[in-house]
């Protein structure tokens, strides 16, 4: 089977890479992005995959459309003609329906997917939705293929801006708590460098732990936060600053301007 990419971003470059450190030849995938030559040139050099010109999109069984979402409107006709019937599309774009893009390629079967950048890392989170003319083994091949760089799960359409308030966009709010971390030691008196290490690993080592013993999160942090203690009073001075309620504003922000992109805005 040969997969092509409409586009060769960060994303479509770790979703290329889960598939081949999982098997697939590098050959036998296409990157279609004829206004970024130096991409798709990068993209063969890191991976094998073969830039492509649009009319190569007629021998792919899987096209996953990686283009940004305010771009789609004047991509779709330049490459729906290359489209053929009974094609998979995978989006990965945020914020527009599997309905839109059914309706951009009417002859394929569509799968929507909610990915997040740490696919490049092999560790991604992704929400696969299928369409209304998808069927199981196209779900089972999406998944596969998302699997292949990190999790995948099965959700319905109705929870992708849920999953993209969540996974996909989840990572920048962890960095942001690291971030801060930081930068709250810097201010103290501690050398950069040294606040930026130790921030930074712990943030791998909470998360390699949550990973190692499939625990609920509420479980470690009490493990580690003694009564009357250090972490005791962090946790409390942070609920009393209102961290919940901004993690639970940030989450619907996110739904919101999903939406928002959804129409157009």
């Amino acid at each position: 089977m040969k997969y092509a990419f409409i586009g060769s971003g960060n994303m479509a470059r770790a979703i290329i890479g889960g598939l081949v450190r999982t098997g697939t030849p590098g050959e036998d995938i296409l990157v279609v992005n004829p206004n970024n030559p130096v991409s798709t040139g990068e993209v063969r050099r890191l991976y094998g995959a073969v830039p492509s010109a649009p009319e190569a999109l007629a021998g792919a069984g899987c096209v996953v459309l990686a283009v940004k979402p305010q771009s789609f409107a004047a991509a779709a006709p330049e490459y729906a003609p290359f489209i053929a019937p009974g094609t998979l599309v995978v989006s990965i774009m945020a914020g527009i329906p599997t309905a839109a893009v059914e309706a951009a390629f009417p002859a394929a079967r569509v799968v929507r997917v909610m990915p997040n950048l740490a696919l490049a890392a092999g560790c991604g989170a992704s929400g696969v939705a299928p369409g209304a003319t998808a069927t199981e083994a196209d779900v089972e091949l999406t998944l596969r293929i998302f699997s292949a760089a990190g999790a995948a799960v099965r959700v319905d359409e109705t929870e992708i801006d849920s999953v993209a308030a969540m996974s996909g966009s989840g990572a920048a709010y962890i960095y942001f708590l690291v971030e801060n971390l930081r930068d709250a030691a810097i201010e103290d008196g501690m050398e950069p460098e040294k606040a930026a290490l130790l921030a930074r690993q712990t943030l791998i080592g909470a998360a390699r732990q949550l990973e190692l013993e499939d625990v609920p999160p509420e479980e470690l942090r009490r493990r580690i936060t003694s009564k009357k203690g250090t972490t005791e009073a962090a946790v409390n001075a942070m609920a009393a600053m209102g961290l919940p309620d901004a993690v639970r504003a940030g989450y619907q922000a996110n739904k919101r301007r999903s939406r928002e992109l959804a129409e157009g805005k």
